[in-house]
């Protein structure tokens, strides 16, 4: 009966919290600033407004705010705020400390000094005032507010400081801050901030009191940005507050009285269903036992492979190397690394390998509702036969996970394969250097492929991985059209002689249709050949969405580039793609967030000045877009050009300074790619220079070419006769990029 009652009451409770209560809440993300971008404010302020919604709030919500907009926005909600019991002010974007106060930062604030701020800007006393005028039951205030800007960089040193100051929570509320006291939040590289990010992912845990709440949050955000940012909360809460009451789970929980408190991984538990049903997959890093290191690769390579193989049963959805990099000997529990790469299961795995024989153990765990290890088990091999053995735990994973294998699938994975085992670890290592765009790497493994292919010449991927490095050498403007087309159709001919059913076969097919000759319906079949054999295939989806764009196709660019982020979303060859495609899309602030980023880990790669080029001279940073230009010729052409702009640009400005510079780059000794001749011009005006060096480009069958009706440079010479016919000559669509 005591047990019936608690039942009830706590059915009562919870209904009540849910149901009963008023809530109302103020959302701004403000990110798009006179003097620079926060490219997720806005997303911050749309993710939360759902959120919040969904757990019973009323939601007002504001983007890009000026201070005028802004103090009426607030003063409006104040005054609503009288009718409801809790308020909620959720703020995004910039936010600074002066002369001992807290202000937020609207859209179009001129801050040349510190004494600017209190003219200009809206004291963060503001909200606060306003929430203890509504006399209501409880007031939570939360800025993510805290994001370095740009502000302050150009003040005296005599200035306050970065960040937010310390502010006591007025009677019944609860303020919350991105970071601790004087310090910056990151913006983050994703859709959301760190913060934004785990505010949003510990509002769905049941029934957490607000202050556990914000220990979740401030675990989660620690983790993110590896203990460099440390949220703050400051309370005066008479109450208890609860984001998701859920009564349901409260009814089962009280039925063991001796229950253990909510740890952790309830957060993950209460957002899976129960059914163990398994629909995708990580496989982790090989913990490699050899006794010689160098066999690393081995062990990259192997997981590589399994992934690969898993991957064409087709009905699950399995993470691909690159992004699971991170969890190289993590410390991290099964659910912690199933939740946050979005996956039912989790494989581990560990090898040893002693001369030729390998010896490989794998484990594979469901991790939700619960963590339950489904099977472990030992493969052993010598390394020629290293295909059956991962036949074998194709054929293991499948049954374990029962799944049905067609008779096609049957018979492949009964097939015996062998490998020459010096073939097979030249072909691995020379793929453990592909993902690095460099000329070095490059090299690197074409070095490797060969030795792959003179060990083995029947060995098709190998001959696969050839074409693949020839066509970036020519990509990334290394090599000519002229010296590499050649080769990469007698090595694509060869991969194909020896094996048309190579998902890797297809793809770099479809690659060099595309980028080589220009055969959009031959690479577009290619391409979905390729992803039939396996469906897991990144890379695959990123080139194809690519091709799309180029294409126009915008729709199926997006979802199928989205497709390519969800199975590999810390690919840095695939980050550099989409970054390509936010700046056709014109958002270009968000591109050179996400490209800047990108350069601080490679900040030799031509490719990103390129983009960043192009997105600072759109957005009229020319400053930053001549440093680009700089950084990218003084790899590709003699000092002089270098010099040429450097001197012009400080005497003619921005467009006089790039006509003389190309016209010193086609008359220097070193090898020039006509796309960025044509670039140049293009953004000097020079329309007659431009349009010669465009056909310049059609007759050496450039690779950039497919991009000429989609890069911002062209657009405003899509009117002029000899662009429109090469255009045709292409034939890729005419217009503008919807």
């Amino acid at each position: 009966m005591k047990k019936s009652i608690l039942v009830l009451m706590l059915s009562f409770f919870f209904f009540s919290a849910n149901s009963q209560e008023r809530r109302l809440a103020l959302v701004i993300g403000n990110g798009n600033y006179r003097t620079s971008t926060l490219s997720n404010p806005e997303n911050d302020a749309k993710s939360m407004e759902q959120s919040l919604k969904n757990f019973g709030f009323k939601v007002i919500r504001y983007e890009n705010l000026t201070q005028a907009k802004m103090t009426e926005a607030i003063d409006d909600f104040g005054n609503k705020l009288k009718y409801y019991d809790v308020g909620l002010f959720f703020y995004a974007g910039h936010g600074i400390q002066a002369k001992g106060y807290n202000y937020l930062i609207p859209v179009d604030a001129i801050l040349s000094s510190e004494s600017d701020v209190e003219y200009n800007c809206v004291r963060a006393d503001r909200i606060f005032g306003k929430m203890e005028e509504a006399q209501n039951n409880m007031n939570i205030i939360i800025l993510d507010a805290c994001r370095d800007n740009p502000f302050e960089r150009s003040w005296s040193r005599a200035a306050t400081g970065h960040g937010l100051t310390f502010m006591d929570a007025p009677r019944g509320s609860l303020i919350a801050y991105a970071t601790s006291p004087g310090r910056t939040a990151s913006d983050g590289y994703r859709e959301n901030s760190p913060y934004t990010s785990a505010l949003i992912q510990c509002m769905s845990i049941p029934n957490l009191k607000i202050e556990d709440f914000f220990k979740r949050v401030r675990a989660k955000v620690q983790e993110q940005t590896k203990n460099q940012q440390t949220p703050w909360e400051t309370t005066s809460l008479l109450g208890d507050f609860y984001f998701n009451a859920d009564a349901e789970l409260s009814i089962q929980e009280s039925k063991n009285l001796d229950a253990n408190p909510v740890i952790d991984n309830s957060a993950i538990k209460s957002n899976r269903t129960a059914s163990p049903e398994i629909k995708s997959m990580a496989v982790l890093p090989f913990s490699n036992y050899s006794e010689d290191e160098s066999q690393a690769y081995l062990a990259l390579g192997m997981q590589d492979a399994i992934i690969s193989e898993i991957g064409k049963l087709g009905t699950i959805r399995v993470i691909s190397k690159t992004s699971t990099f991170g969890y190289t000997k993590t410390q991290k529990t099964i659910q912690e690394i199933a939740y946050e790469l979005d996956v039912d299961a989790i494989m581990e795995a560990s090898i040893i390998r002693i001369q030729d024989n390998i010896r490989l153990h794998l484990k594979l765990f469901s991790a939700f509702p619960e963590e339950k290890q489904l099977w472990s088990k030992t493969f052993d091999s010598d390394i020629s036969n290293v295909f059956n053995l991962y036949n074998e735990v194709i054929k293991t994973v499948a049954n374990e996970i029962q799944l049905t294998l067609s008779s096609e699938q049957e018979s492949k994975l009964s097939n015996v394969r062998q490998v020459n085992p010096e073939a097979y670890q030249a072909y691995l290592t020379g793929k453990s250097h592909v993902f690095s765009l460099t000329r070095e790497s490059q090299e690197a493994a074409l070095d490797y492929f060969q030795k792959s292919a003179e060990i083995d010449p029947e060995y098709a991927p190998a001959y696969a991985g050839m074409v693949g490095v020839w066509g970036v050498l020519k990509q990334m403007d290394y090599v000519s059209p002229d010296e590499a087309n050649p080769k990469m159709k007698e090595y694509m001919s060869k991969a194909f002689e020896l094996d048309s059913e190579n998902a890797e076969v297809y793809f770099f097919d479809a690659v060099m249709k595309v980028w080589t000759n220009f055969d959009w319906e031959g690479a577009e079949e290619s391409f979905k050949h390729c992803l039939e054999i396996n469906p897991n295939y990144s890379e695959a989806w990123a080139y194809y969405s690519h091709m799309l764009m180029c294409l126009k196709r915008s729709d199926e660019m997006r979802e199928t580039m989205k497709h390519a982020l969800e199975i590999d979303p810390y690919n840095y060859i695939i980050q550099v793609l989409a970054g390509v495609e936010l700046m056709i899309e014109s958002k270009y602030d968000l591109s050179i967030e996400k490209m800047s980023q990108l350069q601080m880990m490679t900040p030799n790669n031509p490719l990103l000045m390129v983009i960043l080029l192009q997105c600072y001279a759109e957005t009229g940073k020319h400053d930053l877009a001549v440093n680009e230009l700089k950084k990218l010729l003084s790899q590709v052409a003699d000092e002089s050009v270098v010099k040429t702009l450097t001197e012009e640009y400080g005497k003619s400005g921005f467009k006089k300074a790039l006509n003389a510079t190309a016209n010193a780059l086609t008359e220097s000794s070193s090898f020039i790619s006509a796309q960025h001749v044509a670039t140049i011009y293009g953004y000097a005006g020079n329309a007659d220079k431009m349009l010669d060096w465009l056909e310049k480009m059609y007759i050496r069958g450039d690779p950039d070419l497919p991009y000429i009706g989609v890069l911002p440079f062209f657009r405003p010479y899509h009117d002029e006769p000899r662009y429109i016919e090469i255009v045709q000559r292409m034939n890729l669509p005419l217009g503008d990029f919807e």
